[in-house]
């Protein structure tokens, strides 16, 4: 594997791990979230009620078996493989919850505060094109990234990466201008 290969595999290992992490946390931190995940499911992914509660322990297992899996060698390109499928999966809801208008926040990556929107699907993407890159330069070569120098400047970047992706809702919200409102009219001064 050339440097730079191993280098943007190491990158995009870091940038799933940090994201399906996060992701898998975010949903079982308490009874309380992982019970607004899976209401979440049949509420806006357009998952059947009866089916969200095992739509839901597939989904956070799956989620967590993936970033297990870019840290143990022998399983990273199966956890790329993984994690491409359910980011077309989750892509693919995006979308389709866009054109449904719903209006309930997204909890794909944990608690969000916005229903799904454009920095979702755009989110998503980006993670895709990282876990479908890396399955491309794992299974077209060989051997795992050498530690050294840049190894640790390639996890260092997919893990502000990831850590960019998962909070691009916020970042969008706090780059946003300020609306004041109207302005009032000057009053004119009679002498």
């Amino acid at each position: 594997m050339s440097d730079v290969t191993s280098s943007l595999t190491v990158g995009c290992q870091a940038v799933i791990v940090v994201a399906f992490g996060t992701s898998t946390a975010a949903k079982v931190t308490g009874r309380a979230a992982y019970a607004d995940f899976q209401h979440w499911l049949s509420a806006s992914a357009g998952v059947p009620s009866r089916l969200a509660p095992a739509v839901a322990v597939v989904a956070v297992a799956a989620e967590a078996a993936t970033a297990v899996a870019m840290v143990v060698p022998p399983l990273v390109p199966a956890g790329f493989m993984v994690a491409t499928v359910l980011l077309i999966v989750l892509t693919a809801s995006v979308q389709s919850m866009i054109r449904r208008r719903v209006r309930v926040p997204c909890r794909c990556f944990g608690a969000g505060r916005h229903p799904p929107g454009t920095a979702h699907l755009a989110r998503n993407l980006t993670l895709l094109v990282a876990a479908a890159g890396g399955l491309v330069m794992t299974t077209t070569s060989a051997g795992p990234a050498p530690f050294g120098s840049a190894w640790v400047l390639a996890a260092t970047a997919g893990v502000a990466g990831a850590l960019l992706l998962i909070n691009l809702e916020e970042i969008i919200t706090l780059a946003r201008p300020v609306s004041t409102g109207p302005r009032p009219r000057a009053r004119e001064e009679t002498p």
